[in-house]
């Protein structure tokens, strides 16, 4: 995601990726960063433990999401060398044990991110 939306920022016409028709479980850096420290806090020792949104989106609904809020569409090339072999097209979590732990967490959902993201300065 970073790499889409630094692409709109810099008002990029194109941008090269690898398939767009993979859906992932994408996840926003603060709630990831709070519910690390959650369970520092909690201490679950030996628990394997997902911390995730429980939602898949595509990469291409990303695309078009940042578009909307750049206000342009950018055009996606294919870069072969981007495209995995054996590439699983959905990868999703389940935070239902994370939550049994820590209690009430919830992932912002990913429009709140890609425009948190998108009106952050460039590094």
């Amino acid at each position: 995601m970073p790499k889409i939306i630094g692409h709109f920022q810099r008002k990029a016409s194109t941008i090269e990726l690898g398939n767009c028709d993979v859906f992932r479980d994408f996840s926003d850096v603060r709630a990831v960063a709070n519910a690390y420290r959650r369970l520092v806090e909690v201490r679950p020792i030996g628990k394997v433990i997902n911390i995730c949104s429980g939602k898949s989106h595509s990469l291409q609904e990303v695309v078009e999401r940042v578009g909307k809020m750049a206000g342009y569409a950018i055009q996606v090339k294919v870069n072969p060398t981007f495209v995995r072999k054996n590439e699983v097209r959905s990868l999703l979590g389940s935070a239902e044990l994370l939550r049994s732990i820590i209690g009430s967490w919830n992932m912002p959902p990913l429009h709140d991110t890609l425009e948190w993201m998108y009106h952050s300065p460039l590094p």
